[in-house]
């Protein structure tokens, strides 16, 4: 599939003003279809959750956001995961107005900090996909170095060879569709460099695990990992259920970029859980 294409076709794009900073939205088509919200992860925009888009818009509404200073979205401060969760209530009172109700949330990766609160918990069914509620420690080391030198790569971070091997690294599922996937979603997502600088300035939210204190007992639908991803420490159900407590866990084989390596995949198993 040509997702650039199918983008342009099927989503509609479309600003709102929160504390004078525009946000930025892509929905599908005015329906009486329930409403799905996917939120991409950090460093990405909405076109990395394009390709899952595709595989649910026959059956859902999907309406998919720029995070702050991502994509066409302008940066607005966030002090720490409260402040980036407080962002995402308004903007999910927006969506309510112009969409209508929200029946899902579906968030990847950094999405899932923004998620995490009791009234998106409350008013929707959360799915979260590669959450990260404990970074490893390869991870976390790795994190902070690209924050302590944000304004030194973010001169190389869009040259083509490192958009590759940024892919190789976290992609764990490499048929030769998975890839193609992740090139088009690396070529079509470049931030800017005050954007990848401002970006890396939220590491501090990804090593914040109270992002994830009102994810217990059970209150997120689901939780959808990548059989290889990494970046978490935790690793298996066990993990999962001390985190999550009786939230169902489903292991997909992959990596970090498991809605873009497997999005059949993914869409599939939210489809399941979205039954009502």
């Amino acid at each position: 599939m040509d997702y650039t294409v199918w983008a342009e076709k099927y989503l509609r794009h479309s600003f709102f003003i929160e504390n004078d900073c525009r946000v930025s939205l892509y929905a599908s088509e005015l329906s009486t279809k329930p409403v799905i919200v996917l939120v991409h992860g950090i460093s990405g925009d909405h076109n990395g959750l394009v390709p899952l888009a595709a595989e649910l818009v026959t059956e859902y509404r999907v309406v998919l956001i720029d995070l702050p200073g991502h994509g066409r979205s302008d940066a607005t401060a966030l002090q720490d995961a409260a402040a980036l969760q407080k962002w995402f209530l308004h903007l999910m009172d927006h969506v309510k107005k112009k969409f209508g109700p929200v029946r899902y949330v579906a968030a990847h990766s950094f999405g899932c900090s923004a998620v995490l609160t009791p009234k998106v918990l409350g008013q929707a069914k959360v799915v979260l996909i590669n959450p990260v509620p404990t970074p490893s420690l390869m991870y976390a080391r790795y994190a902070r170095i690209i924050m302590n030198s944000a304004h030194f790569w973010a001169h190389i971070y869009n040259w083509r060879l490192f958009i590759l091997l940024r892919g190789m690294t976290l992609a764990k599922y490499r048929t030769h569709e998975s890839m193609r996937r992740v090139r088009w979603v690396g070529w079509t997502s470049k931030a800017s460099y005050a954007q990848i600088v401002f970006q890396a300035g939220l590491v501090d939210i990804i090593l914040d695990t109270s992002a994830y204190e009102n994810a217990k007992n059970g209150a997120v639908a689901a939780v959808i990992c990548g059989m290889s991803d990494t970046t978490a420490h935790e690793r298996d159900s066990l993990d999962m259920e001390r985190v999550f407590g009786m939230s169902r866990s489903v292991f997909i084989r992959g990596g970090h970029l498991l809605p873009i390596e497997s999005p059949a995949s993914v869409a599939g198993v939210l489809k399941e859980i979205m039954v009502e």
